[in-house]
């Protein structure tokens, strides 16, 4: 992991936080073509939101592929990832509730 002014990357995805308080983070996701994030499981509600590109979310063992302008909610405590078609690059607006203080507190180091 690597961190850049307001942006993480975890392997190939770069997650931009785009806005930030006690209830709720929204950033920006974008995964090249192809990329794979791993799965994992935190205690936060999460909405995706598709803006471009074709991507598969799995959560909880169940794949959904999502295209622009569609959204899904993943549960807290529910193991998921994202997978990007190789056609394109995506990008994905997540909102995570409560926010996502260990993600700020990687930007604050």
């Amino acid at each position: 992991m690597s961190k850049q002014d307001n942006t993480l990357h975890f392997g190939d995805v770069a997650i931009q936080i785009l806005s930030n308080s006690d209830e709720l983070t929204l950033a920006e996701l974008v995964l090249p073509a192809g990329a794979v994030a791993s799965v994992h499981q935190h205690p936060h509600e999460e909405v995706n939101y598709v803006v471009s590109g074709v991507l598969d979310f799995m959560c909880d063992g169940e794949v959904t592929t999502l295209r622009p302008g569609e959204a899904m909610r993943v549960p807290p405590n529910q193991p998921h990832n994202i997978t990007c078609h190789p056609e394109a690059p995506g990008v994905v607006l997540t909102a995570w509730s409560p926010s996502r203080q260990d993600l700020m507190a990687v930007l604050a180091k």
